[in-house]
């Protein structure tokens, strides 16, 4: 593949990409699975007495306590997060990997269930555990309340889940129902394809290899339990183990050559006391090695494994807008992976933030760049990258009136073989409203954001463009706390009992209570619900509608909060990739670095748009280290939108679809009375 056109996403280590499963946050379509796990062994997480659990590294030179109290832990792909269980209150817990920003995942009210064994699933993004003889599963952020994973075509009393970044999932099943419980046996269901495979009779404890290709588990031989492993297909059964010991709980080590277990250890007055010991089975040698000082059970083993980060930008920020839609666009006639085909274009004034807020809701929507040029002429650059990525025939959206984009423009577009569209009104308001019915003419979501400042109207244009081909998102601009007639006209078209109406920031929540007091939207019921996005910052808007919009993307956009243009580029190269944040030239926000930890176990890629003078080198390690594991990232600079010459030995690939966004909106439900 030529290098200088490959885009996307930045490298995650190794000589192939990961599996498919983790850049998505859902099971979907997959790209090929890789052959390999690239990671790197880390700590070694087990309970002790007491409900707690403490950190080693499996050499034994250093250990600490995990805070908050949990057991049964087991690691994101990544190694960024712990989910457990609290034995105290029966709920799922996850944390950050040094124990901070911890979240608390309720079980639902009056189900009597006793979780246990929670494990990641895919990329990071699904947690599966055990309750009531059934697997359940949930989301990692706590937006999706649990249900049953399997349906009642093939229940049986499960346990012990085990997953892995390939949508595989290793399992015990001890009968049709737990009332008729038979003889363990150890099963894996494929969560891409639905297929199930029982592996081995008389088999507990799985434990299934961080590629998905193999399982261990445990088996009573001669009075013992010892290891066995096999592969994924039912081939290769063997047995691991052979000494009079009972092993436990097996856990794969990263890379996948070594497995941790734990004995229990009958002590005597030369040997110490009795207790669990945690031990090391080498698969290659046979040896076994004691973990030193250990005494506990339930071992989990962390993969540490690369993040990658990426810089978009070009020499200034006109140049960096092209640089994003080379970045995401194919060239016409070509089908370069980790690109998409443009169907359209968007244009913009390059001079004129009030009239590009709304832009990516429409790219998104019509499949194209957001590209900005001078309001009286079509720019060379632009012209070069529509006939680049656009083939002849197709539209080209102009936002706004001649003031705004001249009639030269327009006639530039059709000159060159396109179909010219302006949407436009008398002021950047209704030229929203116009946006909005370009999109479609039954909205499921309208955004409200004040068009006096571009930080709120950018990030929701973000959301709703996020929604693709298939768009039922609109934004609409107030003005300021106030709102204008084509406006209310406008959202008057719509009953808010099957129209959600989402407020960005308090002056767009205060302009629809104006209107809506003042009787400007007559059709609408004396009582009805809204969605509230209210932060004190433009920060914190951004993440917090990123945070219900989303469900654990796997992909992030950043921009410097001083630059609408950037904002521009960022969210319409990544509208179907992830959601836009805004953050300071030179340090990282509280609100956007809180998002980035709170995703970190799906969210593995985050792209910079802008030169270090609009988002500082600084930055760079601090992103990383809000996704992942400390230095554990890769940084990859596309300058121009063009990969490096020589990217050493980095994967240049990403997810062939982005992360599907999945409204949670009830946490901001408000209720409105005349």
């Amino acid at each position: 593949m030529n290098t200088r056109t490959r885009r996307r996403l930045a490298a995650l280590t190794g000589a192939t990409a990961l599996a498919a499963g983790l850049l998505a946050t859902v099971p979907g379509p997959a790209a090929a699975d890789s052959g390999s796990w690239p990671a790197t062994d880390g700590k070694l997480l087990y309970t002790v007495g007491g409900g707690s659990m403490n950190y080693i590294n499996p050499d034994g030179s250093w250990w600490s306590q995990f805070y908050p109290t949990g057991n049964q832990g087991a690691w994101s792909a990544d190694g960024s997060q712990i989910v457990f269980v609290n034995p105290y209150d029966d709920h799922i817990g996850t944390a950050l990997s040094d124990g901070t920003q911890s979240l608390d995942l309720a079980m639902p009210s009056g189900s009597g269930w006793h979780p246990a064994d929670p494990t990641f699933w895919f990329g990071g993004g699904d947690i599966v555990f055990t309750a009531a003889g059934r697997l359940r599963v949930t989301a990692a952020d706590g937006t999706r309340a649990p249900k049953a994973l399997f349906g009642t075509d093939v229940d049986g009393c499960d346990s012990k889940p085990s997953g892995a970044v390939n949508g595989m999932l290793a399992f015990v099943r001890t009968g049709t129902s737990c009332g008729a419980a038979g003889a363990p046996a150890v099963w894996v269901h494929n969560g891409r394809t639905g297929a199930f495979k029982k592996l081995a009779d008389n088999a507990r404890e799985p434990s299934i290899s961080p590629d998905g290709q193999s399982v261990a588990f445990t088996r009573s031989v001669d009075g013992h339990k010892q290891l066995f492993s096999i592969r994924t297909d039912g081939t290769g059964l063997t047995q691991l183990t052979t000494d009079a010991t009972d092993h436990n709980r097996p856990a794969w080590s990263p890379q996948g050559d070594r497995i941790a277990y734990d004995i229990y250890f009958t002590g005597s007055a030369d040997t110490g006391p009795s207790g669990p010991q945690v031990w090391i089975h080498d698969l290659g040698t046979g040896t076994e090695t004691r973990v030193p000082t250990v005494e506990g059970t339930d071992v989990a083993w962390q993969p540490i494994r690369n993040n990658a980060i990426s810089r978009v930008w070009g020499a200034d920020t006109y140049d960096t807008n092209i640089a994003a839609s080379k970045w995401t666009w194919n060239k016409v006639g070509t089908s370069t992976p980790g690109l998409t085909n443009a169907n359209s274009a968007v244009l913009i004034s390059k001079s004129d933030s009030a009239y590009a807020t709304t832009a990516t809701s429409l790219g998104g929507k019509k499949r194209g760049p957001v590209l900005m040029t001078s309001g009286t002429a079509l720019d060379s650059a632009v012209q070069t990258e529509l006939k680049r990525t656009l083939p002849k025939g197709k539209t080209v959206y102009l936002i706004g009136g001649t003031k705004v984009l001249s009639s030269s423009v327009a006639s530039k577009v059709t000159s060159l073989g396109y179909v010219a569209k302006r949407l436009y009104g008398t002021s950047r308001y209704s030229t929203s409203v116009a946006v909005a019915k370009a999109i479609t003419s039954a909205p499921k979501y309208i955004f409200l954001a004040t068009g006096t400042d571009y930080h709120n109207a950018l990030a929701a244009s973000s959301a709703a463009g996020s929604l693709g081909g298939s768009g039922t998102a609109v934004v609409l601009l107030t003005e300021g706390s106030t709102m204008t007639s084509s406006v209310y006209g406008y959202l008057d078209r719509f009953s808010p009992s099957t129209t959600k109406i989402i407020t960005v920031g308090v002056d767009s929540e205060s302009a629809l209570a104006r209107a809506y007091q003042a009787r400007k939207m007559p059709h609408w019921p004396s009582s009805y619900r809204y969605y509230r996005v209210a932060g004190g910052t433009p920060q914190s808007n951004a993440s917090r509608l990123a945070e219900f919009w989303w469900s654990l993307p796997s992909d992030a956009a950043v921009a410097a909060s001083n630059s609408w243009r950037g904002g521009v580029s960022a969210s319409s190269a990544m509208a179907t990739y992830g959601p836009l944040l805004w953050t300071d030239p030179t340090s990282l926000p509280y609100d956007t670095k809180h998002y980035l930890m709170l995703m970190s176990s799906s969210l593995h890629h985050v792209a910079v748009f802008g030169g270090t003078s609009s988002v500082d080198a600084s930055l760079i390690p601090k992103l990383g280290a809000a996704i992942g594991v400390g230095t554990h990232y890769v940084y990859t600079p596309y300058y121009k939108g063009l990969a490096p010459v020589s990217p050493t030995a980095q994967p240049l690939s990403g997810p062939t679809t982005g992360s599907t966004p999945s409204p949670n909106l009830a946490p901001l439900q408000v209720t409105a009375t005349k």
